[in-house]
């Protein structure tokens, strides 16, 4: 087949009717509506046919142009098919065609109700639903899945008929940050219907799951593909494919609906009585081509809904002192002993540093642990490194630089800075307190704590009103439950209230200081090569209901920690994440690189400087020609 190049990818009218018009969570319009017992409805790509009246039983969706069936059985519900009392098709302003389904399962206990979006001239449909425990006790939801299923003829663990050519590629990680050279996120149909999922993408180790989780999957046999894609700001979910058997021994592809994967969303895995939870929308796009189309077609969509690179984004290059020098490296967790720092990260320390960043051309100056009163205080050492509004108008004057600086949050920090009345509270209501020697990683905080966040939001303003140009979010990590219900949360917070708190601390900085960039860690497990959360999640405005701060989110995303050894990281393949994340994103990325592990054609430094749109560097490499293909 021809390939498809992304500029002649993006001129096809196709996708670019695909993303018109599109909202981040699309409301029904009420040009007019009426009743609908059930039947076909669609557009020039798609033919959905549902059967309210018999709880979606025979299902069936229709790719109109190639006459493949993505659908064709009864639609699978972990909780009971539900019984839909009313059912409306709504005609939108816009001109979509909206299908309403409501209804009750679990003996009415639990109210179910389905929305399908089929635009006009668009090649995609779209589905959501919505949940409430309408009885007196809670609902234990944690097993939740439902979806379209598509049966699927196998023999000797292939797939025949017409999808024996089609593969699934995951979006945005074909390959994995902790990836190597052959592993690739790639799967077969007959694997999605017989094996387990095993990864490298959520945890440290291997973990396996029956279900298949990404962002997004291109469904593809290099000519004609479907993009499945997940999108949902307010709790973190996975677009999922997994099966169900059939009748006589069949079995079926499951997709679409929503489902729980490893206990997420939290506020759809366990309802209270009375409480509702709507989760995230599911589409399905038609597009041409194979996976990097794919992969196009998910960039497009996610930028129209506002993850993109926005325009002037224009980032200072940093030079990052960390990598040459002595304090950061010497044993253990000395660069927080106060004699060290004062030994090694003086004010003559910055000023070599900042002199390195001119002659090299960078922007601005990168100060990583050690300016702070203790690590993670976010209160600038005036003893130590004279007032901060001096420091910053020093840069800008003699070097030309602006001013960034690392800022860890509750998950990686010294906390002694912190009142213990923002430690954690367990569940027989202790205190969690910390001794030193046990690390900065086992920090009490509670990074959901309000008290938290606006101590934490007065020091950031504090900086950023003396000269900040940039703050790095690290230490994001979650460390446990918190049940204190003083804090300002639910009790107990768990880890999605952690997520959205931290979220919300880049937009509260933001409402008074838009120009700060702020770049943002997984809001789970922190600064490491692997990735937790959605890459949009917590990005751009705050969901509906979490309208504390109006202002926008985080600016970039963090690199997945490739930043120690970027050389091993390029060979190994682990790199080659970032080129997948760039098929798939414009979502800026951030990443600083130790410049010691380059060669003399600079290979570590233009492979990180044509993938991440924000560019930190460092460290003075002992060979002069190395040093000189660097400036």
């Amino acid at each position: 087949m021809e390939p498809i190049t992304r500029r002649r990818f993006f001129g096809q009218a196709s996708l670019l009717t695909a993303v018109a018009g599109l909202s981040a969570a699309p409301e029904v319009g009420r040009a007019a509506s009426e009743e609908w017992a059930g039947g076909e409805v669609g557009n020039a790509a798609f033919r959905l046919t549902l059967s309210p009246r018999t709880g979606l039983q025979k299902s069936r969706l229709l790719h109109v142009p190639s006459g493949l069936i993505l659908a064709d059985a009864d639609y699978s519900y972990s909780f009971g098919r539900p019984n839909f009392t009313a059912s409306r098709l709504v005609q939108g302003e816009d001109g979509a065609t909206v299908i309403l389904l409501e209804g009750t399962a679990m003996d009415g206990l639990l109210q179910v109700v389905q929305q399908y979006r089929i635009p006009r001239d668009a090649p995609w449909i779209e589905e959501r639903l919505t949940l409430t425990d309408r009885g007196q006790f809670a609902l234990d939801l944690h097993d939740g899945r439902c979806g379209f299923v598509l049966p699927l003829p196998m023999s000797q663990g292939q797939v025949g008929g017409p999808w024996s050519q089609f593969e699934l590629t995951a979006i945005p990680f074909r390959r994995e940050p902790n990836g190597r050279r052959k592993q690739y996120a790639d799967f077969s149909l007959g694997q999605i219907l017989t094996g387990a999922y095993a990864s490298e993408l959520w945890t440290d180790d291997t973990s396996v799951t029956p279900a298949y989780a990404a962002e997004g999957w291109a469904l593809t046999d290099g000519k004609q593909g479907f993009l499945v894609s997940k999108y949902s700001p307010k709790g973190m979910e996975w677009s999922l494919l997994d099966r169900v058997p059939q009748a006589t021994d069949g079995i079926g592809l499951r997709w679409g609906g929503y489902g729980i994967y490893r206990d997420n969303p939290e506020q759809g895995a366990w309802l209270l009585p009375g409480e509702t939870h709507r989760f995230g929308v599911t589409r399905l796009t038609a597009y041409s081509g194979g996976w990097t189309e794919g992969y196009y077609a998910f960039r497009e969509e996610m930028k129209q809904r506002g993850h993109g690179c926005p325009a002037g984004f224009n980032p200072p290059v940093h030079w990052n002192e960390l990598y040459d020098n002595k304090l950061y490296w010497l044993a253990g967790d000395q660069w927080d002993d106060p004699a060290m720092r004062k030994k090694y990260y003086t004010l003559a320390d910055m000023k070599e540093e900042a002199a390195k960043a001119k002659a090299i051309g960078c922007e601005g100056l990168y100060m990583d642990p050690g300016w702070d009163t203790n690590f993670a205080s976010k209160i600038w050492d005036e003893a130590r490194l004279g007032p901060y509004k001096a420091f910053t108008e020093m840069l800008a004057r003699d070097y030309g630089l602006k001013s960034s600086l690392h800022t860890p949050l509750s998950g990686w920090c010294n906390p002694s800075s912190y009142p213990s009345e923002m430690y954690r509270l367990d569940r027989f209501g202790n205190r969690l307190s910390w001794e030193r020697a046990r690390g900065f990683l086992a920090s009490p905080l509670c990074g959901a704590s309000q008290q938290y966040i606006v101590e934490t939001a007065r020091r950031l303003k504090t900086l950023a009103r003396d000269g900040a140009a940039y703050f790095m979010f690290d230490g994001t990590m979650y460390h446990g439950e918190c049940w204190d219900a003083q804090h300002g949360h639910s009790v107990p917070a768990r880890r999605e209230e952690h997520a959205q708190a931290v979220c919300r601390l880049a937009r509260i900085v933001h409402e008074e200081y838009p120009q700060v960039l702020i770049e943002m860690h997984d809001p789970i497990v922190g600064g490491q090569t692997i990735r937790y959360a959605p890459v949009y999640y917590g990005h751009g405005r705050a969901p509906e209901g979490d309208e504390a701060a109006r202002a926008a989110g985080f600016d970039s995303v963090w690199a997945f920690e490739l930043m120690w050894m970027p050389m091993e990281d390029l060979l190994s393949g682990r790199a080659i994440a970032l080129y997948y994340y760039n098929l798939a994103y414009s979502l800026p990325l951030y990443i600083h690189i130790d410049l010691r592990t380059d060669n003399r054609n600079a290979l570590v430094f233009w492979w990180n400087a044509s993938t991440c749109r924000h560019l930190g560097i460092g460290g003075t490499h002992k060979d002069p020609a190395v040093q000189a293909a660097h400036r």
